[in-house]
């Protein structure tokens, strides 16, 4: 028999508990809610990349043995069915990403007493975007699930604005609310002086093709009369061969460099002038968060996620047409004749959503009142 505890008990499920923006979110939130008297589980496909840290919160772990993420439906059962027989106050379970939530939907059916919220941290419109004929049907069935299913969730939270509209017009659910994520620790925007004789610019993220890195290179391509400047792409990922063959091609190679993966944010953006963003779809880019915070302009896409909002519609950046190299470039031409990175006051009132402060706080009184 469990004894009963005033506590709640949260349970994250995140398949691809790897080093990424979704799986640093839950940690720092999951840091938090120990800290006040919650009770986590943390469940992942595979390893988990934060095992020895979320130990240290008191977190407990299960790593699941599947090779797919909808192969683990009748395990996550198994493992929800159990916590609702545990004696907490209110049990939580929380799904991150779209196809992990259609398999904790179907995990949660009948358990009256589980609170079951989804979240998006992309975009659902990302799901109309493939690239063959495979790809199209894996992201038609989960797109016409999440349209079946996810009301059947008591709550979805969404990163952006714009993925909560979207929900809520296109899947026609009332359900719906925005928290950012905690992309930052504190706002430390300073003034920065005119730019450089070289200019700085910078690119952190995965090396995917969704993320448009191609867009970046081919854009800097068009610009044959700008040559005093160096790019610096920070991250990994199995799209870099390709992009050295681009690089190669538009005889570029002694101006971008690849950087790898970097920890250290002040290192990557404190001498930087410029940051792109060319992704084809966002959830809420907390690298466009952190370039502002450290007053570094921002060329952005307008693609579908939160891009937008977190450039106000142009306040704080520049943006150019999803996909299109040569919008881009002629946004970099006119980043070149601004003559002083401003606004820096507002960015300061703007960047307060943005901070683990103000995301936690929401997330402990949405818990305590679901």
């Amino acid at each position: 028999m469990y004894k009963y505890t005033n506590k709640i008990r949260i349970t994250f499920f995140l398949p691809n508990f790897n080093l990424g923006g979704a799986a640093e979110s839950i940690v720092k939130l999951a840091e938090f809610l120990s800290k006040k008297d919650y009770s986590i589980l943390i469940i992942s496909i595979g390893k988990n990349f934060y095992k020895k840290k979320l130990k240290l919160f008191g977190c407990e772990l299960i790593e699941l043995n599947s090779s797919r993420t909808l192969f683990s439906v009748f395990k996550i059962r198994k493992i929800i069915t159990d916590e609702n027989l545990k004696k907490y106050s209110k049990t939580i379970f929380i799904s991150n990403i779209h196809y992990s939530n259609i398999v904790s939907i179907l995990s949660c059916i009948g358990l009256s007493k589980i609170k079951l919220i989804l979240t998006e941290r992309s975009s659902l419109s990302e799901l109309l975007i493939y690239s063959n004929f495979i790809k199209f049907l894996k992201n038609s069935l989960i797109y016409f699930l999440a349209k079946k299913l996810y009301s059947y969730s008591d709550l979805i939270i969404t990163n952006s604005n714009f993925e909560k509209k979207y929900i809520k017009k296109y899947l026609k659910l009332k359900n719906v609310l925005s928290i950012h994520p905690p992309s930052l620790n504190k706002i430390n925007v300073k003034y920065r002086s005119a730019k450089r004789k070289k200019t700085k610019i910078i690119f952190v993220g995965r090396l995917s093709e969704e993320k448009g890195l191609d867009i970046i290179i081919k854009a800097l391509g068009e610009l044959r009369n700008f040559k005093n400047y160096e790019f610096k792409i920070y991250g990994n990922g199995n799209f870099k061969s390709k992009l050295l063959s681009l690089i190669h091609k538009l005889k570029l190679n002694d101006k971008i460099h690849f950087c790898g993966f970097e920890k250290n944010k002040n290192k990557i953006f404190k001498n930087a002038d410029l940051f792109i963003n060319a992704s084809h779809f966002e959830g809420l880019p907390n690298a466009i968060v952190q370039a502002l915070n450290y007053n570094v302009f921002v060329i952005c896409s307008n693609s579908p996620g939160g891009n937008m909002e977190v450039i106000k519609n142009g306040k704080f950046g520049l943006y150019f047409e999803n996909k299109n190299h040569i919008d881009l470039s002629k946004k970099i031409k006119q980043f070149l004749n601004i003559k002083k990175n401003k606004n820096y006051k507002e960015k300061i009132k703007h960047l307060e959503k943005y901070t683990e402060e103000y995301c936690f706080n929401n997330y402990n009184k949405l818990f305590r009142k679901i």
